[in-house]
């Protein structure tokens, strides 16, 4: 099974853990793998404009750091990009609170989402190698990875 088809098979496997118990209570390790597993998926979909729309957005605070824990420096970079005109403290974990700060974000926040999306989307970091790699690192610590 190629890395794609086995990160797909894991999420199926957990999702009811992953997605159904509380962001603070799953392994680091499982917070990484949501983390970058719902960013790649939503931007991929509809842009970093959906991305904080969508529950996934939940975990847009901490997409740079679980970037980094992969090894994604570059799609990092353009996660904090995106996520600058929130604040140094980035999106809001609660989604009502997030919708509200949307309409409160500066004139040309569309434009900047928009060349964010192009950067993400040329993949400078090869995001379905280092997150497969990550998770066999670490499949002790998240449920469904043996």
């Amino acid at each position: 099974m190629d890395a794609y088809a086995w990160l797909i098979d894991l999420s199926e496997r957990s999702a009811t853990r992953f997605f159904e118990t509380p962001f603070a209570r799953l392994t680091t390790a499982e917070q990484v793998f949501v983390t970058v597993w719902t960013l790649e998926a939503d931007v991929n979909n509809g842009g970093f404009d959906q991305y904080y729309l969508n529950s996934s957005g939940d975990h847009a605070w901490y997409a740079p750091a679980a970037l980094r824990a992969i090894g994604a420096e570059r799609t990092a970079a353009i996660a904090e990009r995106a996520s600058a005109p929130f604040g140094p403290d980035g999106p809001a974990p609660d989604r009502d609170t997030r919708l509200a700060s949307l309409d409160k974000l500066p004139e040309g926040v569309d434009d900047l989402w928009n060349d964010c999306d192009l950067a993400f989307y040329a993949y400078p970091d090869d995001l379905t190698a280092l997150l497969s790699a990550y998770v066999q690192a670490h499949k002790s610590e998240i449920e469904g990875a043996s």
